[in-house]
């Protein structure tokens, strides 16, 4: 991906948010924003044929695969129960960049402003990547529905679709430090356009 950057996000106030100085992502809650998707965080994950492949696969890869998963749950759900799935001390370094909290607060505060904006957030794993016994490496699909004001683009009902690769590395079985590329102009380019 030529265009593709760094997730930069920085806390400006409680409920806003602006994501890196070109795009202008912000986020202010509205009393009739649906914060939670009426579907199960599970269900919102899917696996390419070869991702599930290697999930039934019952090795080491399997495992770090199945933390990897249960992450991700965790990122849909509800963002105070990330602490069964990631490490308190966890390091988001494309968060930490633009001064978000280092550690789970940081990862919270984030998670639930996105979680705002696109409550509907779909997954689909397309390919993962290993390296040594605590690293993966994933190419997700991300589809969602935007509500709410993002990259400084009132969305009203707008269908994303963006590419996310993330790189985490795993500790005793939660996500201890990570590494999320994503590219925002496109997204900005797709919420810019009319709903049809």
């Amino acid at each position: 991906m030529c265009c593709t950057a760094r997730l930069i996000v920085a806390m400006k106030t409680a409920g806003r948010f602006t994501v890196s100085s070109n795009s202008g992502m912000q986020h202010t809650p509205r009393k009739e924003d649906n914060f939670m998707s009426a579907t199960p965080a599970p269900q919102r994950i899917e696996l390419s044929p070869a991702v599930r492949a290697v999930l039934e696969a019952d090795r080491p890869n399997s495992q770090l695969l199945n933390y990897f998963l249960r992450y991700l749950e965790a990122l849909l759900a509800d963002p105070a129960g990330l602490d069964s799935a990631v490490t308190p001390d966890v390091r988001c370094h494309e968060l930490e960049g633009i001064g978000y909290p280092r550690g789970l607060e940081g990862l919270r505060m984030f998670r639930k402003q996105v979680n705002a904006v696109i409550p509907d957030e779909h997954i689909l794993i397309t390919a993962v990547r290993f390296e040594g016994d605590d690293i993966i490496e994933a190419d997700m699909d991300m589809s969602a529905t935007a509500r709410g004001e993002l990259m400084g683009v009132l969305a009203t009902g707008q269908k994303i679709r963006f590419d996310v690769h993330a790189r985490s590395r795993f500790m005793d079985g939660k996500m201890a430090e990570r590494w999320d590329q994503v590219d925002f102009e496109d997204i900005k380019r797709q919420l810019t356009r009319p709903i049809q």
